[in-house]
């Protein structure tokens, strides 16, 4: 996306020959203002809207905001940073998962079975409280696991600090959901791992189940459903648009 003050000028149908060098300075230095601003409402909505970390480090780097200047202009780039962040905006497709390579199923934490075959052990993370930046998507999304866990860290103690009779936070698993409990299968085994930072008082803490990836595993039971994307470039675009066409109104009334 490209915006100049020019065309948004001539778009609002104004006169150029009538505009000062001056005016047109200050409508430059407008355009700065306005870009650092839209940088800073495209990462306040993701992080509003919980998106996930990898996306907001993808606006927080460095070469997010870069400002380019030439002899007669200067531009302002606003970017995401990344490959998974610009996959989680825009999106993607359905894929096997146990075709990519390297993948999790070719890659260097893969183990080789008795009989010849890859394997490999994924953790899988889960929201360990209610603020915890984790959403389900996909089959997991469509079963309720996000009310479902809910009740699960309650049944199951695993929404506390687990510590010692002198306050100390106990380290490693330290409760886990039975293999036959009577909840989804996706949460049967999910495990509370404890961490305590060095005064042993205070730590953190998550919520993990885990799943073997192998090259005999079923052909549909590692398919991504695919992402349909966050979609929040269109919204920062029109926040430009709208922000620039308000300042040009003000400095020419």
């Amino acid at each position: 996306m490209k915006i100049s003050v020019q065309a948004k000028l001539e778009d609002m149908g104004m006169n150029l020959d009538r505009i000062s060098g001056a005016m047109v300075e200050s409508f430059n230095l407008a355009v700065g203002q306005i870009a650092h601003e839209a940088h800073d409402e495209w990462l306040r909505r993701a992080q509003s809207r919980r998106v996930s970390q990898e996306y907001v480090f993808g606006l927080q780097k460095r070469e997010s905001f870069v400002t380019k200047k030439s002899s007669d202009k200067t531009m302002f780039v606003i970017s995401l940073i990344g490959k998974l962040p610009n996959m989680l905006e825009f999106g993607f497709p359905s894929f096997d998962m146990k075709q990519v390579k390297p993948g999790w199923l070719w890659g260097s934490k893969a183990k080789t079975s008795k009989e010849g075959k890859q394997y490999v052990v994924i953790p899988f993370r889960h929201p360990a409280t209610a603020r915890t930046n984790i959403r389900y998507s996909g089959k997991a999304k469509k079963a309720g696991l996000q009310q479902e866990i809910k009740k699960v860290r309650r049944k199951y103690g695993l929404d506390r600090m687990i510590r010692t009779a002198t306050g100390t936070i106990v380290p490693g698993p330290v409760k886990r959901v039975p293999r036959a409990a009577s909840v989804h299968p996706y949460l049967r085994g999910l495990t509370r791992t404890q961490k305590p930072h060095r005064s042993g008082k205070t730590g953190t803490s998550q919520l993990s189940t885990f799943r073997v990836m192998s090259e005999k595993s079923p052909a549909s039971s590692w398919v991504h459903p695919g992402y349909e994307g966050v979609k929040l470039l269109p919204e920062i675009e029109r926040y430009i648009h709208q922000s620039l066409e308000n300042k040009i109104r003000l400095l020419l009334s």
